[in-house]
């Protein structure tokens, strides 16, 4: 049986003695069947010489850019429309794989056809010099809902983003642009299928990609440098509108549990980094995508828990749709989506709320409209 191809994409945005470790990391691999890309996002005469002198060095090495410069997304883009393995591994200048890295996640992943990405440790020095090893979490449930949840629960760190991807089963995934881009990508990637952790294979890193200087990784990103204010509202931002509205993968799954899933993401982040004022993601969100129209999705979707509110029966404390309702809006409101401006539609709901109120005073029809409510003050 022939081996499978595997895609090395090295992407340059900065040191290219990086680029050349990084290169020699690839050059190394016990896997034998490999295509190397440096993926120039530079465009300078440097950057061509270097891509020309390693291609001379090893036939399996060609180069992949653009007439001018390009951020980190555009350029890790290049690297994965260009690619014709099988499977598929980013690199960049603050990263290096251990000779066997690759090896052993194609070994694992042809063995096991659910799964669509292996990574595994990784290893860093300290501000005192010393050895840090961060070990990898395994997202295996069946249920794509499950596993996002675990996988954002779960994870340290974002360098699952250097796995071995199973290319073609991660067709047409969404790639933004955005300081924590890569929670996103690793969350599309969980929806679609399993993620092993192997704790054999090493990655070596400069330093954690969430350790990286924000204002910096906005500047090699191309993107706005209100993202560097605060790096993991920018991620929750990202998150949200990733699962809730633009990845069409998650399209068949109904809307309620699609916005509650993405509530949980970005609940998450909140929770486990220090987010500096949730009431902002909403804003973060429109600015990060300003031509997908985020503030009508948003108030679309508070119209659409509006009414589901409105049709339960009642607010049952063991009825786990009633609470994952309420816990969702509890977040969007943490998130200040009150704040959207109101159309004449919106400003008609809270006056049929307000007449509800008045009529009825039993406790039930009580809760709901305060609930509702608190989503439009």
């Amino acid at each position: 049986m022939a081996e499978p191809r595997v895609t090395i994409a090295i992407v340059v945005s900065g040191s290219l003695d990086g680029v050349e470790r990084a290169a020699c990391s690839a050059m190394a691999q016990s896997f034998r069947n490999l295509e190397i890309l440096i993926c120039d996002g530079l465009a300078t005469q440097d950057t061509v010489a270097l891509a020309a002198r390693l291609a001379e060095a090893d036939s399996r090495i060609r180069a992949v850019r653009k007439r001018q410069a390009v951020g980190i997304i555009e350029t890790c883009l290049l690297g994965w429309k260009a690619a014709q393995g099988e499977y598929f591994v980013w690199l960049d200048d603050r990263t290096r794989l251990d000779p066997e890295y690759v090896a052993l996640a194609v070994r694992f992943l042809e063995t096991n056809a659910s799964h669509v990405l292996a990574h595994g440790s990784v290893s860093w020095r300290n501000e005192a010099g010393e050895a840090v090893v961060g070990m990898p979490a395994s997202v295996a449930y069946e249920d794509p809902v499950r596993r996002v949840e675990l996988l954002l629960t779960s994870m340290t760190g974002g360098e699952a983003w250097y796995g071995v991807h199973r290319r073609r089963a991660l067709a047409n995934m969404p790639l933004f642009g955005g300081l924590g881009f890569y929670y996103a990508w690793l969350a599309s990637v969980a929806w679609r299928g399993k993620v092993a952790a192997l704790p054999e294979m090493k990655l070596h890193r400069d330093r954690p990609l969430d350790e990286e200087d924000a204002s910096e990784q906005v500047v090699r990103i191309g993107g706005g440098n209100f993202q560097a204010t605060d790096r993991w509202l920018t991620v929750a931002a990202l998150l949200f509108c990733n699962i809730a509205f633009l990845d069409e993968a998650l399209a068949g799954l109904p809307f309620l549990e699609r916005v509650r899933l993405a509530a949980t993401a970005a609940d998450a982040v909140a929770n486990r980094r220090k987010v500096l004022d949730e009431g902002m993601l909403i804003s973060f969100a429109a600015r990060l995508f300003p031509s997908e129209r985020i503030l009508e999705r948003f108030r679309d979707m508070r119209t659409a828990l509006a009414d589901a509110v409105m049709r339960l029966p009642a607010l049952s404390s063991t009825d786990p749709f009633a609470q994952n309702l309420v816990g969702t809006i509890n977040v969007l409101c943490r998130m200040r989506i009150g704040n959207i401006p109101m159309t004449k539609d919106d400003e008609d709901i809270i006056r049929q709320l307000e007449i509800m109120w008045d009529r009825d005073k039993r406790a039930g029809a009580q809760n709901k409209i305060a609930i509702v409510s608190a989503m439009y003050l």
